[in-house]
């Protein structure tokens, strides 16, 4: 933990004075009034086309700035998600049935490409939910759901937004439902969590397997809890709780019989801690809105301010992280535009790391070994030194399981291996596909 706190707060002195910025996705619809020939005061509205673009905006003025001229025509938004690869600083989303990635300073569009899932049928519909980006392996992470013998199921996968090839890391599914309140990634534990409307579900993003999977827990009268965002300032998950208020009253259809009534709800900031599931409100001051928000479109955590935002479908809100009160809230006003929406900020997490490492790295401490690797750590190339068996085959793997170099050998007692090019880190050395062994390059 002291490591975490440590490294963020250098992370704050970097990022203090950034400009407070959320990006998405602005649409604006266009329309021609058609009236009746014989009654001029009758008419109608046709939809003639629509417009979609990057835009950013202010939150204290609310004010949706377009980015650049440019847009995309006619395209539907898809919701299952959005992200922002501060790599290469561009803004991603999937229209009605490809991926799209736009310029973060200009708005421009990139790469447009279908989504193509070698492990699907093509005979059957499969989706790509829930997806993003996570800074510490700069990789895009979402749900492929599939079906599988007529069952669907959820495979997590990353996603090459360049090519559209979507790569799923889970074997099997690790569950059939999903609840379209949103995902998020802790990149210090390299965990993908999402909901599967019971219980708050961990993906190991090594490996794809079930890290935790705990039901949720709410405190009394609250329900529901969706519009996940990790915050890297306090390693915490926060969305938004509702919570009913409710009275005892004659059902309508039967009034000799009494039921609960939901006479009214309200909004509170919410955390979750997903090894327990436990949900808990951040403060005691419901947050004053319509008491509704638009799933998945926002959820943006702003480090430099310390809130969370949101679209309540009629305002834009900031909400304290700490207090859980309000202190931004006002109705969006457009340079060019009528909704915005799928906003995301670009600070958030930026310079994560991750902690846990791999867990396929232990097994370079489980297996006897035969084989001397040396200098370790190396700048550059080393070598293999085998005492008895002899040297056959050698990969090199990425923590994250990836073989990125194969060499074979004719029973060599000794072999040097050259990855001068390989950048700084740990990787793990298969020799004759039995033998792990760590190395470090400096």
């Amino acid at each position: 933990m002291k490591l975490r706190i440590t490294l963020f707060s250098l992370f704050l002195a970097l990022i203090g004075s950034a400009q407070t910025a959320n990006y998405g996705m602005v649409s604006k619809a266009y329309f021609s009034t058609i009236y009746n020939p014989l009654d001029s005061n009758i008419f109608y509205q046709i939809h003639d086309s629509s417009v979609i673009r990057l835009a950013k905006t202010n939150p204290t003025t609310c004010y949706v700035e377009n980015v650049g001229n440019l847009y995309l025509k006619d395209e539907v938004i898809n919701m299952t998600g959005s992200t922002i690869n501060t790599v290469d600083s561009t803004f991603i989303f999937i229209g009605e049935s490809k991926m799209h990635r736009l310029r973060l300073s200009d708005g421009a569009v990139l790469s447009s490409v279908d989504l193509f899932n070698p492990l699907a049928n093509p005979a059957e519909q499969n989706y790509f939910n829930n997806f993003i980006f996570n800074q510490s392996d700069t990789s895009i992470y979402g749900l492929a759901t599939r079906q599988n013998g007529g069952i669907y199921g959820n495979y997590l996968a990353k996603v090459n937004p360049i090519t559209g090839i979507i790569t799923e890391i889970s074997t099997t599914s690790v569950g059939q439902s999903i609840l379209m309140a949103g995902a998020t990634i802790d990149p210090y534990q390299m965990v993908y969590y999402f909901s599967d409307g019971i219980g708050m579900v961990g993906i190991d993003l090594y490996n794809g397997s079930i890290y935790s999977n705990t039901t949720v827990v709410f405190p009394p009268t609250f329900t529901q809890f969706g519009n996940f965002a990790y915050s890297c300032a306090n390693n915490t998950i926060y969305g938004l709780l509702t919570k009913e208020y409710t009275s005892i009253g004659p059902d309508p259809f039967d009034p000799g019989t009494l039921i609960t009534l939901v006479d009214s709800t309200n909004l509170f900031l919410g955390t979750i801690d997903p090894t327990t599931g436990q949900v808990s409100s951040v403060g005691s001051n419901p947050i004053v809105c319509s008491s509704m928000y638009l799933m998945n479109s926002g959820g943006a955590i702003d480090p430099t301010t310390m809130a969370y935002y949101f679209n309540d479908a009629l305002k834009y809100i900031g909400v304290s992280l700490t207090t859980g009160l309000v202190e931004s809230s006002c109705v969006d006003n457009y340079e060019d535009g009528d909704q915005f929406i799928l906003f995301r900020n670009n600070t958030n997490c930026v310079g994560a790391s991750f902690i846990r490492v791999n867990p396929f790295l232990n097994l370079a401490d489980s297996f006897p070994t035969d084989f001397n690797l040396y200098p370790n750590p190396t700048m550059g190339d080393f070598t293999i030194q085998s005492s008895n068996e002899p040297i056959q085959t050698i990969e090199i793997i990425t923590i994250d399981g990836h073989v990125i170099q194969q060499l074979a050998f004719e029973n060599a007692s000794n072999k040097t291996v050259e990855i001068n090019e390989l950048p700084q880190g740990v990787y793990l050395v298969n020799i004759n596909a039995t033998n792990f062994h760590k190395i470090v390059v400096n």
